[in-house]
């Protein structure tokens, strides 16, 4: 008898259960109990009930099995690790689950609340459990110990990212040729350029030059431009973040802006501002281009056929004396102050500019558009109650109002011309436009302060900043790439 018990007892330690996973991926069985008892009471645990749970995995739809434990879902290992593009491993009852990088290292066991994660130890609230060859574990502390994130879950919907969005305030959005955002990070200690994916909301520093922060994108998205201190212009390889000099004129240059083909930068050049030029992208060749010797240009921008710029001149006050020019004579007429927009016809080298404005609105993100239309932010300085709008100025200086539904704050123009806008609406909400051949089309909309707007180069998405984070309006769909 003495024999057959201990026969018995060596056989109950070795009993060790591994079972495959599905969709070929082995989750590991729990070890046998060392007791009949345990093994009794394990035998005889009821059953969960099953259920379909549908996970939102970085936007995309994933329906995963699981259990329901009192209020809660448990899912199976084998539908997140599948998801989540891991592996796992089972061995003696450990399940190992590896990240697709191999970085993180995951080790569990059903029936124990205790895991680890790349050896750090952590608990579960409800410990992994075992039914019918699957191990079935806690969503959120898995997707997490696998350096995603759990952003909500109600019910049988859960939303989880592969990784985790980076915090921070940000600025400068702005798309390239791989419909990746580049922005600024305003909050980091020194400066950072940042590249993000909308698709796998991943994000990489690119640079930390603090002169590129606010770079002007080529139209293909694959090249930044911008000027050091000295004026040097350096264009930077949005792909790789590296930069290099782009001629040697050192002279001040502002608000870079690309022509449509990629082949030149136009600026506002001087001290005083008071030229525009443009810079070939191909040898780095300073051409001027207007040289009218008035001062305090600013904003300028390229219609998309190339064929005509839009500037604002801002104006000062005039200031008289007598013919002693004594200091108690000196007075300043600011009655003719303001900003006044402009614009340029590049096909005419006789061409002079044309004032487009005489009002004393205050005059944001002007915009040069083809069929020799012109649009603007208009805001007016002297009431608190009038809403801004925007202004179109067409041919003959015919003048429409557009997004007169809310109060505008932001501008962006597409590739076609296409204009999008946020502002303010009756209830208090901030809303984002989509305005075309005087038509709106409410995109967005959201309780935040919307202060950027950028178009993809195919026009198909928006990118924007909301209180400092970035959102991405793509088909019908809102993604938030940071926290």
């Amino acid at each position: 008898m003495l024999k057959k018990n201990k026969m018995f007892q060596v056989l109950m330690a070795s009993a060790v259960v591994t079972s495959v996973l599905a969709g070929g991926t082995a989750e590991a069985a729990s070890t046998a109990k060392s007791s009949s008892a345990g093994q009794a009471a394990k035998m005889t645990s009821p059953k969960l009930k099953a259920a379909k749970v549908e996970l939102s995995v970085n936007g995309a739809s994933v329906s995963v099995n699981a259990v329901q434990l009192n209020q809660a879902y448990l899912v199976a290992v084998s539908d997140v690790v599948k998801a989540f593009g891991a592996s796992a491993s089972a061995a003696k009852g450990i399940v190992t689950i590896k990240d697709a990088t191999g970085s993180r290292v995951v080790q569990l066991q059903a029936g124990a609340k205790s895991y680890k994660v790349n050896g750090e130890a952590a608990a579960f609230t409800n410990a992994p459990l075992l039914q019918d060859g699957k191990t079935y574990v806690e969503l959120q502390s898995l997707v997490e110990a696998l350096g995603g994130e759990w952003i909500a879950g109600s019910g049988q919907t859960q939303q989880v990212l592969t990784v985790q969005r980076p915090e921070g305030s940000y600025s400068s959005v702005r798309w390239n040729a791989q419909g990746q955002i580049i922005a600024s990070r305003d909050d980091a200690e020194s400066a950072q350029i940042v590249k993000l994916d909308p698709a796998s909301y991943g994000s990489t520093v690119i640079s930390t030059d603090e002169y590129a922060a606010e770079l002007a994108v080529s139209p293909n998205g694959q090249w930044g431009a911008y000027t050091d201190n000295a004026g040097q212009l350096y264009l930077m390889n949005l792909a790789s973040g590296l930069s290099q000099k782009l001629g040697s004129d050192t002279s001040v240059k502002t608000d870079l802006t690309w022509s449509a083909d990629n082949s030149r930068i136009y600026f506002i050049q001087g001290d005083k501002q008071e030229k525009i030029s443009y810079i070939t992208v191909g040898d780095g060749k300073v051409t001027e281009v207007l040289a009218d010797k008035v001062e305090n240009k600013s904003d300028v921008s390229l219609s998309a056929d190339g064929k005509r710029l839009v500037y604002i001149v801002n104006v000062t006050g005039v200031a008289s004396s007598d013919k002693d020019s004594t200091e108690e004579s000196l007075s300043i007429d600011y009655s003719g102050a303001g900003q006044q927009l402009y614009s340029l016809d590049l096909t005419d080298k006789e061409a002079k500019p044309v004032q487009l404005t005489t009002s004393k609105d205050n005059k944001l993100y002007p915009v040069a558009l083809d069929g020799g239309k012109a649009a603007y932010l208009s805001a007016d300085p002297d009431s608190v109650t009038a809403k801004d709008v925007i202004k179109v100025i067409g041919p003959g200086s015919s003048v429409q109002d557009l997004a007169s539904i809310i109060d505008v704050t932001v501008i962006a123009a597409g590739p076609s011309g296409t204009l999008v806008a946020a502002g303010i609406a009756a209830d208090g909400s901030t809303k984002v436009l989509k305005i075309d051949s005087g038509s709106q089309t409410q995109l967005y909309s959201t309780s935040g302060t919307v202060s950027e707007l950028a178009v993809s180069a195919d026009g198909s998405r928006i990118a924007l900043i909301e209180d400092g984070r970035i959102v991405v309006i793509a088909g019908g769909k809102t993604i938030q790439l940071t926290k």
